[in-house]
């Protein structure tokens, strides 16, 4: 690890040995798993603001600073009400499908130590479905936007 630390120093913000070989793997899952679930419970809050009328762009603001929102918000929130808004996706930082595949490994991890994950697993599918929908190469956060289209369609409010 000595030998690798100057390289790492430059790449990383944070260093931290957390195990045998492997552990980094467990601990990557376990950093990415409660932002993909935001994404998905993001669509939902969204779904349920629809019968406010508010403008994405006020939506995200005001969603974007609570305490329930995590620090990745303050980059991709005005991406996201701008795709709400009509715009096209901009760059993928983390495709759907990578995020479903960590969904997917935490899931079979959590299994093979005898624990369940429901909503790792309700989460997934979200992404599963995204996925299907065409939305495999897309950034991850394109599955808010997915669900609250989903759930706006033939919508009157």
């Amino acid at each position: 690890m000595a030998r690798a630390m100057p390289v790492l120093e430059q790449l990383c913000r944070r260093i931290e040995h957390v195990g045998e070989l492997g552990a980094g793997a467990t601990m990557k899952l376990a950093v990415n798993l409660p932002l993909l679930v935001y994404w998905q419970a993001l669509g939902e809050a969204l779904t349920i603001c629809k019968p406010l009328n508010l403008p994405a762009d006020r939506l995200i603001d005001i969603l974007s600073d609570t305490a329930g929102t995590p620090t990745a918000m303050k980059g991709r929130g005005a991406s996201i009400a701008k795709v709400l808004g009509g715009q096209p996706m901009g760059e993928t930082a983390f495709a759907v499908s990578a995020a479903k595949k960590d969904l997917a490994t935490a899931v079979q991890f959590g299994q093979s130590i005898h624990a369940t994950l429901p909503v790792t697993a309700s989460a997934l599918a979200c992404f599963e479905e995204a996925e299907a929908a065409g939305l495999g190469d897309a950034d991850a956060t394109a599955v808010p936007v997915h669900w609250t289209r989903k759930n706006n369609k033939g919508a009157n409010s």
